[in-house]
């Protein structure tokens, strides 16, 4: 029996035509990596599914992965695959009592978690999931719970009994509208929705970066650091490693990246606008440190690169010349050799909308960032610039093998074969998502220009109203928030009152410019300089210099509030992936907001 292509089948024949080539990387570079091969990755895979297979696991049942990003998460990701099954992510963060609503909600039988924090969880809520019936740790289980949570090698130990023709069968009797995925939303507003995405999404997905991008077979490599339970990540580590042999290293946290970069030099990399805005503010300060010749010769080169960058958007091809390479070499390429990004080919952007300064600001470095568009029920991708043809504000033309439209009041339309089949056991929201004639509904806002690059321009469900019956989209108010230099996070406020204002929080790797610049004592704690008078006033100035020079008088920013420290994931005020709570964020902030109303 011969199924559908599917990423087990695809790894098996990568496994075959390169055996010992590096695939996977654990470990870090600090403690030294361990290199997992092409051949070893097959060979664990196929273990993974036999171990499903000897555990009762039926074909179409989910089975949940929950943890940090490690080799063991991708292995078994495939490996539940393999087994015919459907791998249901869910994050790290989630809290005990929502890890017990996933499991219920998605009816697996096996969880497959990676440290002591996600055990306690489960432990926490053992009675309320009566059907779990058992838990793998990827590492060594305690003791105490051998009934119920056994080690990595114990699992891959039990498929020993299982043969190779029964899990051949589970693999090839795989067809196009099997599902490949349960990807649960992370939940901005509401519970999360279990989106269903099949082996033909899959399949879509990789004939389009394929044919757009040709990444070099077997010669890519990234760092592997955002969530893998989200689905942008999913398909740039998982789906994109199996389509194209990318070699990739595992980062299990945010944090520690700076020390990848350089040790990996990866040749593709990927992150979210938050990211992108924390690397734009390190290196902003460090530009700032330049005194003399040297700052001059830093503003040179950024201004040559970019002009040079807008050429060849104009041109429609690459274009250099003798001040560009001398720019590049001067000041751009050490530039980029100091954070580890000299080999990177191509840059991404996803998950949220990049500022404009943000995308200019990399351009002038010499990367140019790819802003796909895309959500979880589009796997991933709705728009995507062509190489070389990033334009800072929009988000390229839209998928080839797609319709995408927008509608009478502006919001974008997609039909396709990259598009979900719904949400698993909740029929009432996948009629609202999905509509008589298949179009999906995305709720954002857009437009596109005359060469049909598409421009999104809010959340559908974001727009407010003022009490004087101005509709009011925050997310490009917001982005120019974030475009002052002092400025990490910004949530505009204003529903039902009389103008708009604002909640904003200070990059902390600015703060020590920011003190300077405003001749505060060193040494204030964060906290202190979001509190001090002149920071108030210095920022209220950039507001008005910089925020609202050309906005509409309804749309400007009266009133600002600066939060005493920034929002995290931790606090519930943002995703996992760092888009905006903002339920939450009012919630935990009314006495703020009503102060700026008051």
């Amino acid at each position: 029996m011969t199924g559908t292509p599917t990423l087990v089948t695809k790894l098996a024949a990568l496994a075959a035509e390169a055996p010992d080539a590096a695939a996977l990387h654990g470990g870090s570079p600090t403690a030294g990596f361990t290199t997992i091969t092409w051949s070893e990755y097959d060979r664990d895979v196929r273990a993974v599914g036999k171990s499903l297979i000897s555990l009762g696991v039926s074909p179409g049942e989910a089975v949940t992965i929950a943890g940090r990003n490690r080799p063991e998460w991708i292995i078994s990701d495939l490996g539940v695959m393999a087994a015919g099954a459907v791998p249901t992510p869910i994050y790290a963060t989630n809290t005990a009592e929502q890890v017990a609503w996933l499991v219920n909600h998605s009816e697996a039988t096996v969880a497959i978690i990676d440290d002591q924090d996600q055990y306690e969880k489960l432990i926490e809520v053992r009675d309320q999931v009566p059907n779990l019936k058992k838990v793998v740790l990827m590492g060594d289980a305690p003791a105490a719970t051998k009934d119920w949570v056994i080690s990595w090698q114990q699992f891959l130990e039990l498929g020993r009994t299982v043969s190779e023709d029964d899990l051949n069968y589970r693999i090839n009797s795989a067809q196009p509208d099997d599902l490949a995925l349960l990807c649960y939303t992370s939940g901005t507003t509401g519970e999360p929705k279990g989106v269903e995405l099949t082996h033909a999404n899959f399949n879509a997905v990789s004939d389009e970066i394929r044919e757009l991008y040709g990444f070099r077979r077997l010669e890519e490599r990234i760092v592997s650091y955002l969530p893998l339970c989200h689905v942008a990540e999913h398909l740039f580590t998982i789906l994109n490693q199996i389509e194209s042999g990318v070699e990739v290293y595992t980062c299990a946290d945010l944090n520690e990246m700076k020390d990848y970069l350089p040790s990996v030099r990866p040749t593709l990399f990927l992150a979210v606008p938050r990211v992108w805005e924390k690397f734009e503010a390190a290196l902003q300060a460090r530009l700032a440190e330049a005194t003399g010749v040297k700052s001059v010769l830093a503003s040179w080169a950024l201004a040559t690169e970019s002009s040079w960058f807008n050429a060849q958007l104009e041109a429609g091809r690459p274009i250099t010349g003798v001040t560009r390479v001398l720019a590049n070499k001067l000041v751009i390429d050490k530039v980029k050799s100091a954070i580890g990004l000299e080999d990177v080919r191509y840059c991404f952007s996803g998950a949220a909308p990049l500022s404009r300064s943000t995308s200019a600001f990399f351009a002038s470095l010499g990367l140019p960032i790819h802003e796909v568009y895309g959500m979880t029920e589009t796997t991933a991708i709705i728009s995507i610039p062509a190489p070389g043809q990033t334009r800072p504000g929009k988000v390229g033309k839209a998928f080839s093998a797609a319709e995408v439209k927008i509608a009478a009041d502006g919001e974008i339309l997609i039909k396709g074969p990259n598009i979900t089949r719904g949400y698993f056991k909740n029929e009432a929201q996948t009629k609202e998502l999905l509509d008589a004639g298949g179009w999906l509904h995305s709720g954002d806002i857009g437009e596109f220009d005359d060469e049909g690059y598409l421009q999104i321009t809010d959340r559908k469900k974001e727009l407010f109203k003022t009490s004087g019956g101005k509709y009011i989209a925050p997310a490009p108010i917001e982005a120019r928030l974030k475009s002052i230099p002092a400025v990490s996070q910004a949530v505009v406020v204003g529903e039902g009152e009389r103008f708009v204002g604002a909640l904003v929080a200070l990059d902390v790797d600015n703060v020590p410019a920011l003190v300077k610049q405003l001749g505060l004592a060193e040494g204030l704690r964060p906290e202190e300089v979001a509190a001090h008078p002149a920071v108030q006033t210095f920022l209220e100035e950039q507001v008005t210099d910089l925020v609202n020079v050309d906005l509409a008088r309804f749309e400007q920013v009266k009133k600002i509030v600066i939060l005493p420290t920034e929002m995290t994931p931790e606090s519930g005020e943002l995703t996992p992936t760092l888009k905006l709570r903002r339920k939450v964020i009012a919630s935990a902030h009314d006495a703020e907001i009503a102060g700026i109303f008051a």
